[in-house]
């Protein structure tokens, strides 16, 4: 182990001094990063992968303040969001002092995913992701890592796992969850099934409304391959919660286009999906087909035991306004807060998991936030006038707004990659509301035009 960690330090040197040269290299590194920590976590020493990508971070700040202060504009964060996930951040220091947790390590732990994580990288993401080059790039790059896991998904799903794959699965009790009636669900080289599906539904929605945009015929039918590879992916996972994204995004979609014909497929294509799978059996032998039919059935034996779960979880809180404490839910509470209720407890979702630490008022506030944050990016693509900035735009925030109900059943936001991917594009947003101002004619500029379609 030592060896490895002294080969390493001329690489961190040279990354330091590509650092300051360029501090973008931080955001994309880290992105990098948290795209192969699943992997790492579960085959290369089990080892804190995740404090990398906030070190990774906060070595960006420390080399912006000290080589690039006077010429840097930071202007962009201080924005309304940036603002709210300050007031959570304050809150979650708050929970230190709540008399239920039992552990301050468990809170040092805990809060890095629900609060540190996104408060570190989306003012780097508007202060350095400025131009529509970095636009261009980051989609890029995003597409090409997603699409190495679908095909990787894919060599799992039609061939089968690898060894070591094999044995992580059983060794870590992992099966109980990704192999059922002996059918494999799918999780590639992410964390668990219910990431990689999260992830996949996310790219889906993102490059299937893409493909509805202002752009070329060679890209437009990029995107329409990528959509139906991703909704693949999405199908093998057999996570249902996932279907939330691309349905959620359809409607989103469906709100903003402002075009009657658009909406007339939007709608159609939403309601024939909603009618396949809630009332006809069609496909009904096959297991992936099954599996997503299932997140529609209130009968169904998980859901209810979801439900159940939840009724114990609000009879646990009476009396306890603030939660049992950040870090005693899940495997953080079975490693610092064994011997507690909340330590067995199982979420199945991160709202619930809010819920149960922060308590109805952290809940709330949580909630609160991230719906703001939802209405607000609405009124900016809502307004943009320049057809490809809001068919970006539209994309992203749908794919954020689908994320958002995906969180009820599962801790989608929480986790690596899919965090990043969810933050980053939304700070995108607000910086495309930037440009379209700055545009008095809806076009793209030269960074941006070889996406677009040439004026006829």
């Amino acid at each position: 182990m030592v060896l490895y960690i002294v080969a390493t330090i001329p690489l961190i040197a040279l990354f330091i001094l590509a650092l300051f040269q360029n501090p973008k290299i931080g955001i994309y590194s880290s992105m990098l990063l948290s795209f192969i920590i699943p992997t790492f976590t579960k085959f290369v020493y089990d080892l804190p992968y995740g404090i990398g990508v906030e070190a990774i971070l906060l070595l960006t700040y420390i080399v912006l303040f000290f080589k690039h202060f006077k010429e840097i504009n930071f202007t962009p964060a201080k924005n309304i969001i940036i603002l709210l996930l300050l007031v959570w951040m304050s809150y979650i220091i708050l929970q230190l002092a709540n008399p239920e947790a039992k552990s301050m390590l468990a809170w040092v732990f805990a809060m890095r995913g629900i609060a540190l994580f996104q408060l570190l990288l989306l003012p780097l993401a508007f202060v350095l992701l400025t131009t529509k080059k970095d636009i261009i790039q980051f989609i890029v790059f995003y597409f090409s890592l997603t699409l190495i896991a679908l095909l990787w998904a894919t060599k799992q799903h039609q061939i089968g796992l690898t060894q070591a794959e094999t044995q992580y699965l059983y060794n870590s009790g992992a099966a109980k969850t990704h192999i059922l009636f002996g059918k494999l669900r799918v999780f590639s080289l992410y964390f668990d099934a219910g990431t990689f599906g999260a992830a996949a539904g996310q790219l889906c929605i993102i490059s299937a409304l893409l493909y509805l945009g202002p752009f070329r015929k060679l890209y437009k039918y990029t995107f329409l391959a990528i959509a139906l590879f991703a909704f693949y992916g999405m199908m093998i996972s057999g996570t249902r919660g996932a279907l939330a994204i691309p349905a959620v995004g359809i409607v989103i979609y469906v709100l903003l286009i402002k075009n009657i014909r658009y909406i007339v497929i939007g709608l159609t294509i939403l309601a024939l999906g909603l009618i396949f799978l809630k009332f006809t059996t069609i496909g009904q032998s096959n297991y992936d087909i099954r599996r997503l039919r299932s997140a529609l059935d209130p009968e169904d034996a998980s859901l209810n035991v979801r439900l159940e779960n939840r009724e114990k979880l609000t009879v646990y809180l009476q009396g306890k306004p603030f939660g049992g404490g950040i870090g005693t839910v899940g495997f953080v509470g079975r490693e610092f807060s064994p011997n507690t209720w909340l330590s067995t407890f199982e979420p199945d979702g991160l709202y619930t998991r809010i819920r149960a630490e922060t308590g109805i008022v952290g809940y709330c506030l949580y909630l609160f936030i991230w719906l703001v944050i939802l209405y607000k990016g609405f009124r900016v693509c809502w307004d943009l006038k320049n057809p490809t900035y809001k068919s970006i735009a539209t994309a992203f925030l749908a794919s954020y707004a689908g994320v958002l109900v995906a969180n009820y059943g599962n801790e989608v936001m929480t986790q690596y990659p899919i965090n990043f991917t969810t933050f980053t594009t939304l700070a995108f947003i607000f910086t495309i509301k930037k440009w379209d101002d700055k545009e008095l004619e809806p076009h793209l500029s030269s960074s941006a035009g070889s996406l677009a379609n040439s004026p006829s």
